[in-house]
């Protein structure tokens, strides 16, 4: 592993760059090296691609827990009493600016940005075939969209950094910059990566963004920003490549089946005693039944609500393959089973990646898109799609307004437990009477929930960074 030395506070200073191996997923694996400064050590295109090695490195860790910002906030999964200390607060919508877990996105988030800046603003000098360049280049700008779409839905006006921070008193300089406008840069990162990027890779490189994968963040920015016909066009222009048919939902999950035909971008994962596994597996089953499940404690994570249960029609086959029961005393677990499976060696040792972008997402994406344009039997055709293969009857003859309350079904039984159902339905207006019926139905097993108000659409600005730099202002409600 190549070292750079760096300091923290809003924002890193410094990259941390890492060299591949070459076996499973040989991209994101790491094998140490030194220690080289910066400005000495962009000199060859091996150095930008073990650079660019360690940018993908750093999504592990993020999308490790980024299902506990998008789910456990929402109507979809709970914890329990034994997991309360880890993300009760997420559950309970109690955060605060001084949340550990909000902070620790937020920081990781600027990590692989700063990463992501610093390629960006050192390839232009390294010599190298125009082809290779342009294909680093836009896997790094994919990586910088993907971390600010998160960050702008998360927290709304961000920092927006584009180039590599020499000094502290310059990250500390930053302003919140208007969601408008960090839209506006996603957009143009995304469409100079999928200008630059290949269809699709083979041997180890299988798994890096793809021009695939970038017209179909793209496509998912847009709808976030309610620009509809641009969202129906982008989508569209990947519609072509759909596996057809889609790929049985139990293969698009699980240990041993990443990378399949369903996947578009994902996480990968890999275990091995390195620190480059997940903790899914034990992490997302019951405390009380992880040995006879995975063969390790679980942790109580991601636990399904009765209320997702009972969302399943009769006859989904998703509902086996996504949600595992367990009952313990008074409590019943509906757990991610997606997620789960046996003979995990240690809790951090997940093989199994995680799921940014597959085609149930793409093609309901798409749904969405073409009813907002009017275009509703071209919703329906997609949307049917993705219900046939959950063994589900066609929705046929519906209004506009109905087939939007199918679709926005559709998304919450396809992609539970993976981290959307929050961020859509604040997106949709949904988010308060949402909750609000929730809460007056159930009470969160770890505790009492706190107020549900429209000013927890956005998550607070850490209170850690609006300390080093008063530059930011809060977000309301805190």
């Amino acid at each position: 592993m190549k070292n750079i030395k760096f300091k923290t506070g809003m924002l890193v200073l410094m990259a941390l760059l890492f060299s591949a191996s070459s076996c499973k997923k040989s991209f994101v694996e790491l094998t140490p090296q030194g220690i080289v400064p910066v400005k000495s050590y962009y000199a060859t295109e091996v150095d930008i691609q073990s650079a660019l090695n360690g940018v993908y490195s750093t999504l592990r860790p993020i999308y490790n827990v980024q299902w506990a910002f998008g789910e456990l906030p929402s109507d979809n999964t709970q914890t329990f009493g034994e997991s309360d200390s880890a993300w009760g607060e997420e559950d309970k919508l109690s955060w605060n600016a001084t949340s550990t877990n909000i902070q620790g996105a937020w920081s990781r988030a600027y990590s692989t940005i700063s990463y992501c800046n610093i390629l960006l603003d050192h390839i232009g000098s390294v010599p190298m075939l125009q082809a290779n360049k342009d294909t680093y280049t836009g896997q790094a700008k994919f990586i910088r969209a993907l971390m600010y779409f998160n960050l702008v839905r998360m927290f709304g006006a961000v920092p927006l950094v584009l180039t590599e921070i020499t000094s502290e008193s310059q990250a500390y300089s930053y302003n919140r910059t208007a969601a408008t406008a960090v839209y506006t840069q996603i957009e143009a990162d995304l469409a100079d990566a999928e200008a630059k990027l290949p269809v699709s890779y083979t041997g180890n490189d299988i798994g890096r963004a793809t021009a695939i994968a970038a017209k179909a963040l793209l496509g998912k920015v847009y709808l976030f920003e309610n620009k509809f016909s641009q969202a129906e066009t982008k989508l569209a222009e990947i519609l072509p490549f759909t596996p057809n048919p889609l790929i049985n939902y139990a293969q698009a999950f699980g240990v041993g089946q990443d990378n399949n035909a369903e996947i578009i971008f994902s996480i990968q994962y890999l275990k091995g005693g390195f620190g480059e596994g997940n903790s899914f597996a034990s992490g997302f089953v019951p405390q009380t039944a992880g040995t006879s499940i995975v063969g390790i404690s679980g942790g109580s994570f991601n636990i399904g609500t009765p209320d997702l249960n009972n969302a399943f029609e009769p006859g989904d086959l998703r509902k086996n393959i996504s949600v595992g029961v367990f009952t313990s005393g008074t409590y019943t677990y509906y757990y991610a089973k997606k997620f789960i499976y046996q003979g995990v060696a240690a809790g951090n040792e997940g093989d199994n990646d995680w799921p940014v972008i597959r085609w149930g997402d793409v093609l309901l994406m798409y749904a969405e898109a073409a009813n907002e344009n009017n275009n509703t039997n071209n919703a329906l055709t997609q949307l049917n799609i993705v219900r046939n293969r959950a063994g589900l009857a066609s929705k046929i003859g519906l209004t506009q307004a109905a087939a939007r309350i199918a679709i926005q079904a559709e998304r919450r039984i396809e992609l539970c437990f993976e981290g959307e159902r929050w961020f859509d339905l604040i997106r949709w207006n949904q988010y308060v009477q949402v909750m609000q019926n929730y809460k007056n139905t159930y009470t969160p097993p770890s505790g009492a929930f706190g107020n549900i108000l429209s000013t927890l659409n956005l998550y607070p600005i850490p209170s850690r960074e609006r300390s080093l730099n008063p530059n930011l202002t809060q977000n309301p409600g805190y």
